[in-house]
């Protein structure tokens, strides 16, 4: 069996994640626009409350764009680390590079105290996860090393492709070189029909969006009748076979 981690918007996203037998989200906001923000406390709470099994994994990113983050943006990042443990949930997905494409080292250690600090405070094991931002890096050995050395949980990569099918050997590579020390966990475009190959290289977790478009119907005033996006039931339901029959 390989763990499956579902990446959703919304309560009702959280809802048919554990329904349909996920084993943890990941919580964003504006995630098909912007790839994903920080999701509110509230939205945390939320979501924290319908019982996921292993909880939920809060993305921590104030913006879009660049993972080169100043000051001001690591001090957000930081308050919301711990605002993020202190709403509810289980994990952060957290990173930042430095000015030359590397993991910005300093503040990925700050990032993983200030979870772990919050997590002892409140008497329980945080989970730090190291984002895509690890796909960006001109060398993945080098950052996977620097994220193991910080006690980083996992890390979420694609192999660095813009896909997983297409990182599959990297993906392969990165696992034989965590050598269980961290876990690998495959995202990047998996979809239903690919999970059985990406699972094949070993990684220890998968993670994917199940999302659709479903009309938006506004009411007065409202925002016309744009589409808005919704957790796929169906989806989740498949991915989960997929994995769980690994």
């Amino acid at each position: 069996m390989t763990m499956i981690e579902i990446a959703v918007q919304d309560v009702a996203g959280a809802r048919i994640a554990a329904r349909e037998g996920a084993d943890r989200i990941e919580l964003c906001a504006a995630l098909g626009a912007t790839g994903g923000l920080t999701p509110s406390a509230g939205m945390i709470a939320a979501c924290a409350a319908v019982g996921v099994p292993r909880g939920v994994q809060a993305l921590v990113r104030p913006r879009a764009g660049s993972f080169v983050f100043d000051d001001d943006e690591k001090a957000v990042q930081l308050a919301d680390v711990r605002g993020a443990v202190l709403a509810g949930a289980s994990g952060v997905v957290v990173g930042g590079l430095d000015a030359d494409g590397n993991v910005d080292a300093p503040f990925a250690a700050a990032l993983a105290d200030a979870a772990r600090r919050v997590g002892l405070e409140s008497g329980r094991d945080v989970e730090v996860t190291f984002h895509r931002a690890f796909d960006m890096v001109p060398d993945r050995t080098a950052a996977l090393e620097t994220l193991i050395g910080l006690g980083y949980t996992r890390v979420l990569t694609s192999g660095g492709a813009p896909d997983v099918i297409a990182g599959l050997p990297e993906l392969r590579a990165l696992v034989a070189l965590a050598g269980g020390r961290i876990q690998i966990e495959a995202g990047g475009g998996l979809t239903v029909a690919a999970i059985p190959s990406v699972a094949g290289v070993g990684v220890d977790a998968l993670h994917m969006s199940a999302r659709r478009l479903v009309p938006s119907h506004g009411g007065p005033g409202g925002g016309g009748d744009a589409p808005v996006e919704r957790t796929d039931a169906d989806v989740v339901r498949a991915a989960v076979a997929a994995a769980h029959g690994v």
